[in-house]
């Protein structure tokens, strides 16, 4: 008895479990997670990064109102830890042209 209550259980799991994909509207199967990548270190940042920070930058036109685009940049823990940060999201937005050092 027992060991067909475990056949029965399985397959209804196995039936179940096709429909626990995430889908948009259009019915396209999409991730659950996507990683974030360290702009930095290029390294993934994982989810149980807690001391990881992301950080966006808005556009600006000539009349300094914001355009609607931004500029992100994520760093991982290692480099907060290590006292890095701040001069590493400087040299990013140097590159970015959104800091001008004379």
């Amino acid at each position: 008895y027992l060991r067909n209550f475990y056949c029965f259980k399985l397959s209804y799991y196995n039936e179940y479990k096709s429909y626990l994909r995430m889908q948009n509207d259009k019915g396209e199967i999409v991730d659950l997670y996507i990683p974030r990548k360290c702009s930095i270190t290029n390294r993934i940042i994982s989810a149980k990064d807690h001391a990881s920070v992301q950080i966006n930058i808005g556009e600006l036109s000539a009349n300094g109102h914001l355009t609607g685009k931004n500029f992100t940049f994520a760093s991982c823990g290692f480099v907060r830890e290590m006292g890095e940060a701040d001069d590493s999201f400087n040299k990013l937005c140097k590159d970015a042209k959104i800091l001008r050092f004379e």
